[in-house]
């Protein structure tokens, strides 16, 4: 798994320049490109032109594998909204959650299904993205599925009519009228509580 950031290594590369090292340009079948939709240097996209680089497209086609991870840091709605419009959807849904970014602008994993819900990303790639498509990614061989003889880890949702605006990582909101909400959960058999995160206030900035 590649975490590009605020690299040195280029998105793009030169094609007069065919042996310079790229990202995701030197990633392998089932390697994984992580903060796919983050709107720093290394972006998926040419803001000026709103197109997905050609070395991105060409590393999904060929098998490497794109990661949300939305994170504290790496999540842009208008990114996300050039490559929606590409039907570049992630492989894998992933959160990146943890204490900086827990109460916003992540929240929770249904939160993120949420944003790509609302970008139009097909429903049942979005299901895919967070169940067997990184249980196969991660070698994973005993979830991913409700299949016999597999883990029991189910979770049930729900689409609710909402008016909320949920925030990026750079303060960028956008107003989502539908939203994924967990009502129940198993792991391995085990029955969980769930909880649903109070969306903080903001003010679009757009």
């Amino acid at each position: 798994m590649v975490h590009h950031l605020d690299s040195a290594i280029p998105t793009q590369t030169d094609k007069e320049s065919p042996s310079r090292l790229g990202c995701p340009k030197d990633l392998q079948v089932g390697d994984i490109y992580t903060h796919t939709y983050h709107c720093l240097k290394c972006s998926i996209v040419d803001r000026e032109t709103e197109k997905i680089y050609s070395d991105v497209i060409e590393a999904k086609s060929r098998g490497v594998l794109f990661g949300c991870g939305h994170g504290a840091g790496s999540f842009d709605w208008k990114v996300a909204e050039i490559a929606a419009n590409k039907n570049f959807w992630p492989d894998l849904m992933g959160s990146d959650l943890h204490t900086v970014n827990q109460h916003g602008p992540v929240y929770d994993l249904p939160t993120v299904m949420t944003k790509f819900f609302h970008l139009g990303m097909p429903l049942t790639e979005i299901v895919r993205s967070v169940t067997s498509s990184p249980a196969r990614a991660y070698c994973l061989n005993s979830i991913g599925s409700l299949s016999d003889g597999m883990d029991a880890d189910v979770s049930i949702l729900r689409i609710d009519e909402c008016d909320i605006k949920l925030e990026d990582a750079v303060g960028q909101t956008r107003n989502v009228k539908k939203r994924i909400l967990p009502v129940a959960v198993w792991r391995d058999g085990k029955n969980h509580p769930v909880t649903v995160p109070a969306i903080r206030e903001y003010t679009s900035v757009f």
